[in-house]
Parts: C-alpha cells; sequence; structure tokens
C-alpha cells in the first residue's frame, strides 16, 4: 500500500506541475480568482471567475488523470483509488485557486511584503492536498468509497461557495455603511 502512495503521490505531482504551469491558458490564470474586495465593493458577483477557474481545473485534472493512466501501466493503482484522488485534487485545486484562501493566509501569517507569498503559499497547499490525494488513492478500493469520497469533495467546493457569497455580501454591506 505504501507504494501506491508514492507513485500516487509522484503522478498526481507531475500531473500538477504540468497542469497548473504548461497546460494552463494565460486567460485562465488571469480570471480564475475570486473577485478582490475592491472589485466585490464595484459589483463584482462573489463567483466571477468561476468558468475560468472549471476549465483549468478540467484541463488540469486530466493532466494528472493522464499521469496517473501513465503510471497504472506499471503500478498497482486502481482505478478507485486514482478516480478518488482525482476528485480530491480537483475540487480543492478549484477552491485553492479562487484566490481568496491564498490571500486570507497571507493576512493570517502577516506576510504582505513577501513578494513570491501568493505563488508559494498556493503550490504548498496543493502539494499538501496531494499527500492527502495520494494517501487515497491507496485506501480506496470500492466504488462506495469514491462515491464518500465525491460527496466530501462536493461538499468543499459547496462550503467555498457559500464563503465567497458571504465575503462579498459583507464587502457590499460595509461599502453601503462606510460610501
Amino acid at each position: 500500500m505504501s507504494i501506491v502512495v508514492c507513485v500516487a503521490f509522484i503522478a498526481l505531482f507531475a500531473g500538477h506541475q504540468v497542469g497548473d504551469h504548461v497546460i494552463q491558458s494565460d486567460a485562465d490564470a488571469r480570471a480564475k480568482g475570486a473577485p478582490t474586495a475592491d472589485l466585490l465593493a464595484r459589483g463584482a458577483h462573489p463567483w466571477a471567475g468561476w468558468a475560468a477557474c472549471l476549465r483549468h481545473v478540467a484541463s488540469y485534472t486530466l493532466t494528472q488523470a493522464a499521469a496517473l493512466a501513465l503510471t497504472g501501466l506499471v503500478a498497482p493503482l486502481s482505478l478507485a483509488g486514482a478516480a478518488a484522488a482525482l476528485t480530491i485534487s480537483a475540487s480543492t485545486h478549484a477552491v485553492i485557486d479562487r484566490r481568496w484562501l491564498v490571500r486570507w493566509l497571507i493576512s493570517v501569517k502577516r506576510c504582505h511584503g513577501w513578494k513570491d507569498a501568493p505563488y508559494l503559499l498556493d503550490q504548498s497547499i496543493h502539494i499538501g492536498v496531494l499527500l492527502v490525494a495520494s494517501v487515497t488513492a491507496a485506501a480506496i478500493d470500492t466504488p462506495a468509497g469514491v462515491l464518500g469520497v465525491l460527496a466530501v469533495s462536493a461538499g468543499i467546493v459547496l462550503a467555498a461557495l457559500a464563503i465567497e457569497h458571504r465575503l462579498g455580501s459583507a464587502v457590499r454591506t460595509l461599502e453601503r455603511a462606510n460610501p
């Protein structure tokens, strides 16, 4: 089972690097993030950018799937494990790439002056999630397990949408109170 974790991590990481840096379009990279407080204050919808984010996540996930399929030719990676890992990677990648989580982390860490903070924190969170996805790839071997992972992943995305909606509402409320 530990070999599956290692193999899955290597494949997911390689797919991540290619999908995030080579395959991703410039337009999607620029448009996928959640609107900043300034844009929300000017009336942007809190979910603006989701279409670009989903396009990126689709190509990213296909790239990771290709890497897992290639690896699966010589390693004991189950279809259910690969599906579960891809589900975790895709759902969390979408949420992380909306960028509000990274902006919040920069604020909490008080590292606004750290020039590379947005990129490095984004990538660090992604890599941490790839470890979780790799362990999941080794642990899940049934369709029921994949459905459980799918339910949790859907919950993560729905929670992110709710947070984005609340952030948008909070910014608009502040703007009305302080014109």
